[in-house]
């Protein structure tokens, strides 16, 4: 029993399950990957795929289907379900996906970034109490719309629910974080220095320090030509973790596409060897004032890696809630026990499937 009504109560793969209408695939490459792992699961059955006119080859195929185009698809088909393989965030591409959805039902199953863990009814019942505690530390009205929006959209995989409660990342910092030029902005994630450049735009060039850790290679060289001429920046190339160790890396250079592996193997092909720590050995007990973590997954060691920092100075925080299916309902809770003063807020920016679904924290 929730705090709140949902109303969806059949999950995306119980219902393409029992559809008689054709299921048509959009897109191809490891969200398919995981929807079609997910679909073999409970027996659901694929008719068509098709891929974007400026995409679209002559004869390329994926999974054994012929890819088509979408014109070519509605003439084959009277009516059929749209499933969305791939993520959506250019505006262009918002606007085609609202389009296609008032011509078709489409769905936009959610899996999990990392993995090949899906969200479905039973993900419900294992999280009951988490849920309902997570819901209960949320700070404002808006937070919890979002928070329901986004389990009827996993649930449903309807991405009506996402567009319903979506706000710019503009909102966040004019209603939720007040960034002054004081601020110590540790930015854990970095990438190529896209959030570092989102800092200086608020601070308007002003702040205390900056501290930028990145484990990609390539994107920790990029950071440096980008980033590299600031003054009081400190950049490393570790990860974030809950401890000082080495550990393996899966990366690419991409957004979203570098997994924290723990142990096993060492596959020579697409991981290294990286050295990660923990933020508090990294500030040495000084103070930061602001954190952004996106940590591929590694967000609740992150957390664990900063109890001294959060208890101590209770810096504004972001956290991404979207990489590990159970995200959204552990890091509230997580970030509370660390240090139960924390105001919580949570917000999705335009984006399907629910990325860009962050905890703002203050």
């Amino acid at each position: 029993m929730f705090d709140f009504t949902l109303k969806e109560n059949i999950d995306v793969w119980t219902h393409l399950k029992n559809t008689d209408k054709p299921i048509v695939m959009y897109g191809t490459g490891n969200g398919a990957d995981k929807i079609f792992a997910a679909f073999d699961e409970y027996g659901i059955k694929v008719s068509d795929m098709f891929m974007s006119d400026e995409l679209f080859r002559e004869g390329c195929e994926f999974h054994g289907f012929k890819l088509m185009r979408y014109e070519d698809v509605k003439k084959k088909y009277d009516d059929f379900i749209i499933v969305l393989n791939f993520a959506v965030f250019r505006r262009d591409m918002l606007e085609r996906i609202k389009a296609m959805a008032e011509e078709h039902e489409l769905v936009a199953p959610c899996v999990s970034v990392f993995g090949f863990d899906h969200f479905s009814i039973n993900t419900l019942k294992t999280y009951e109490n988490e849920i309902n505690e997570a819901y209960r530390a949320l700070y404002d009205d808006k937070s919890r719309e979002v928070f329901i929006n986004s389990l009827e959209y996993r649930i449903s995989g309807n991405p009506k629910y996402l567009f319903d409660c979506q706000t710019d990342r503009d909102e966040v910092f004019q209603n939720i974080l007040d960034l002054s030029d004081e601020e110590i902005f540790v930015d854990l994630g970095a990438f190529r220095g896209d959030t570092v450049e989102e800092f200086l735009l608020q601070t308007k060039g002003k702040y205390k320090k900056i501290y930028a850790l990145e484990p990609d290679i390539k994107n920790y060289k990029k950071l440096l030509e980008n980033m590299g001429t600031l003054d009081n920046a400190e950049f490393i190339n570790k990860a974030s973790w809950s401890e000082e160790r080495v550990m393996t890396f899966s990366g690419g250079g991409g957004r979203n596409s570098s997994v924290l592996a723990i142990d096993g193997t060492l596959n020579l092909e697409t991981e290294e060897i990286i050295h990660a720590t923990d933020v508090d050995s990294v500030l040495s007990k000084s103070p930061a004032t602001y954190i952004k973590m996106d940590v591929e997954g590694a967000e609740v060691e992150t957390l664990e890696g900063l109890k001294y920092t959060l208890k101590t100075y209770k810096p504004k925080l972001i956290v991404s809630a979207y990489h590990k299916i159970p995200d959204v309902f552990i890091l509230p809770i997580k970030i509370r026990e660390l240090n139960p003063d924390y105001k919580i807020c949570l917000r999705h920016h335009p984006y399907i499937p629910d990325w860009e679904t962050n905890y703002y924290c203050f």
